[in-house]
Parts: C-alpha cells; sequence; structure tokens
C-alpha cells in the first residue's frame, strides 16, 4: 500500500494544524472573551464620561447663570445708588436756585431802597437850593 506523498503532507499539516490549534484555542478564547469583556466596559466607561461631561456642562451654565444673578444684583446696586445721587443733586440745586432767587429779590430791593434815598437827597438838596424872592 502505498501513500501518496500528497496525502501524508496533508495530513502531517492538519495534525500540525490540529496541535497548534489545541495548543493555542484555550488562549485565543480567553483573549476573545477578555477583548468582549474589555468593550463592554469600556462602553460602560464611554457612557458614565458622557454623562459626566453632560452634568459639568449643566454645572458650568448653572454658574453662568449664578454670575449673571450676581451681576444683575451689582449693577441694580449702582442703579440705585446713582438714582439716589440724582435726587440729592436735584434737591441741592432747587435750594441754591431758590438762595440765587431770594438773593436777587434782596439785591433788586435794596437797589431800589438806594435808589429811592438818591431821589429823597436830590429833593432836599433842591429845596435846599436859595431861590430868588419874588418882589411884589
Amino acid at each position: 500500500m502505498m501513500v501518496d506523498e500528497n496525502e501524508i503532507s496533508s495530513r502531517n499539516v492538519n495534525l500540525l494544524a490540529s496541535a497548534v490549534l489545541k495548543n493555542h484555542e484555550p488562549r485565543l478564547l480567553a483573549a476573545e472573551d477578555c477583548l468582549q469583556d474589555l468593550t463592554a466596559k469600556q462602553d460602560l466607561l464611554m457612557g458614565q464620561v458622557s454623562r459626566q461631561t453632560d452634568r459639568l456642562s449643566d454645572a458650568i451654565k448653572h454658574t453662568q447663570v449664578y454670575e449673571m444673578v450676581t451681576q444683575t444684583k451689582i449693577y441694580q446696586n449702582k442703579l440705585l445708588r446713582l438714582q439716589k445721587e440724582m435726587i440729592d443733586l436735584s434737591e441741592r440745586s432747587q435750594k441754591i436756585k431758590k438762595r440765587a432767587l431770594k438773593l436777587q429779590q434782596s439785591k433788586q430791593h435794596e437797589a431800589l431802597l438806594r435808589e429811592q434815598a438818591k431821589d429823597r437827597e436830590l429833593e432836599r438838596e433842591k429845596q435846599l437850593i436859595a431861590r430868588p424872592a419874588k418882589r411884589n
């Protein structure tokens, strides 16, 4: 019985392949399981990172809103302070205008009195001037 070399070679190759497969298959299957486990854990971690990113984004938005509210309060206080200053300045200017009007009236009254006194003095001088007597 003569066995063909191709058949022996093929059988040797099959035996060799089976031996290699038997030797490495458990490790390859374990590696495949580890890779699947790793992929599942990686997907889980990516989901958690995504949720944390969303939370952080929301926190930043809330922080910005808080800062805007704080700025609004600061500007509102500045506005109230400016309004108070404007009212105070308005009242002071009204008082100054009243004082100026009173002072002007007082000066006009004094000028009128001086003018009247001057007129009286002139009239008195006229009366003191000697007039020629009338001859009858």
